[in-house]
């Protein structure tokens, strides 16, 4: 019996669950726009068949961090990640996007609905919560790491 991919079965995921996006399988890349409230965002999704990985990704789009706020940004980052249990926030130090990373490492794992719907929604809910906070980061020099640290702790008691 042949085993589906996991590009299908992340693909037939999103299809059943009312997802809009874009399918590159020979890139092994999804790509759909998220929005929620007056915040959107670019969600990626990438699946490395060869090493049973389906890798999520939330990249801010409407801004990238300056050079000259991308130390403020690590600090933040560095914060987000000490109060995050599952995934992580990442820069390209280059050139200033900021994204979270959410994965599943599958080997010898059967992908379940559940295990993809949990991966992504954390994901999602997390972006969610501290968007605000890296956005007034990136665009409002007078926001510091610590700011937007407190933006982001109201933006979790909401």
């Amino acid at each position: 019996m042949p085993m589906t991919s996991l590009f299908s079965t992340v693909n037939n995921f999103l299809e059943e669950d009312g997802w809009k996006f874009e399918s590159f399988k020979n890139d092994g890349v999804m790509r759909a726009l998220f929005s929620s409230d007056n915040q959107e965002w670019e969600l990626l999704t990438l699946v490395r068949e060869e090493l049973d990985q389906i890798i999520f990704y939330s990249h801010v789009t409407e801004s990238t961090t300056p050079k000259h706020r991308r130390n403020e940004m690590c600090l933040l980052l560095n914060h987000l990640n000490n109060r995050t249990v599952y995934g992580a926030f990442e820069m390209d130090i280059d050139e200033g996007e900021v994204m979270f990373r959410t994965a599943l490492d599958l080997v010898e794992v059967s992908p379940s609905y559940e295990l993809i719907r949990n991966s992504l929604y954390t994901n999602l809910g997390t972006m969610e919560r501290y968007h605000g906070a890296l956005v007034a980061l990136m665009k409002d020099d007078s926001v510091t790491a610590e700011v937007a640290a407190a933006i982001a702790a109201s933006d979790e008691s909401e």
